[in-house]
């Protein structure tokens, strides 16, 4: 625990910048999902009514775009691969709260939290470590290119430590496909 609580600190500010980066993604999220809301009254309508038919599955998707994140993250193309991803998480959670507190009310709203609490909470935790594992191999590979530095030996555990990032965001894939869409249409009378 002492460690974890040693890591934050160390990196608060990039902990900072990505809080402002998903903070300003759910306000242009809300931005979009407000003033767009007439587009969307049938397809809101739609999904509440058949809400026990939806399915969740994130696994291909969140695979696809980590493997190809951490990929290039050796040549530095990866951190602005998930900066975007943030930025589009924190925009697609605004997206919902807008959508579904207007045409909602209250049960909308907390219909959308729930939706975030069990499909993204957890996922966007899991990005923040995986952003910055991608950060510092990019920083030790522009400096290798560079400085011509060796590439030092800590790369290959951070490699594993991404890696393990990556199985971890797979898991809970699987357990919002198992287990999250049987839950959600629990709650699905928040929005009919």
């Amino acid at each position: 625990m002492h460690r974890l609580k040693y890591y934050l600190q160390k990196k608060k500010y990039l902990f900072l910048f990505l809080s402002v980066l998903i903070i300003f993604g759910i306000i242009t999220g809300l931005y979009l999902g407000i003033t767009n809301i007439e587009f969307l009254k049938e397809d809101i309508s739609y999904y509440a009514m058949n809400i026990k038919n939806q399915d969740y599955n994130f696994l291909l998707i969140h695979f696809f775009l980590l493997v190809i994140s951490l990929a290039t993250s050796f040549i530095g193309l990866g951190v602005p691969i998930l900066c975007t991803l943030i930025f589009y998480e924190g925009l697609t959670t605004g997206f919902l709260i807008g959508i579904f507190s207007i045409t909602n009310g209250i049960g909308g709203c907390l219909f959308s939290l729930i939706f975030i609490l069990i499909t993204k909470v957890i996922y966007i935790l899991l990005l923040l470590f995986f952003f910055l594992k991608c950060l510092e191999i990019a920083r030790k590979m522009i400096a290798h290119f560079i400085y011509k530095k060796e590439i030092p030996s800590i790369l290959v555990s951070i490699s594993k430590a991404s890696i393990l990032l990556i199985l971890f965001i797979f898991i809970n894939d699987l357990i919002v496909l198992a287990i999250g869409n049987k839950i959600l249409p629990i709650f699905g009378f928040l929005i009919l």
